[in-house]
């Protein structure tokens, strides 16, 4: 891996991973007190399902931007320039 250095290209949009995570961790005192029960389902699963919906829009909305910003060339270069194989 000597002498490989990547392009530099904006990953800002990875950022976005962190919602998930204050989805789940940051709101859950909250979510806790919460007494209205939707389809008589208790709220804080409710709010687990929502989450995981959550997570799949955000982890599909990284991964698309990945591309654009050209993550896939790079990985290719990468691959190509170590050896590795797929």
């Amino acid at each position: 891996m000597a002498g490989y250095s990547p392009a530099r290209r904006s990953t800002v949009h990875r950022w976005l991973l962190v919602l998930p995570f204050g989805w789940q961790i940051l709101a859950a005192p909250v979510v806790n007190d919460v007494r209205f029960a939707p389809l008589h389902i208790p709220f804080p699963m409710v709010w687990q399902m929502l989450g995981i919906v959550l997570t799949t829009v955000v982890v599909s909305i990284v991964f698309v931007l990945d591309r654009r910003a050209g993550v896939d060339d790079e990985e290719a270069e990468f691959l190509e320039k170590t050896g590795s194989e797929r």
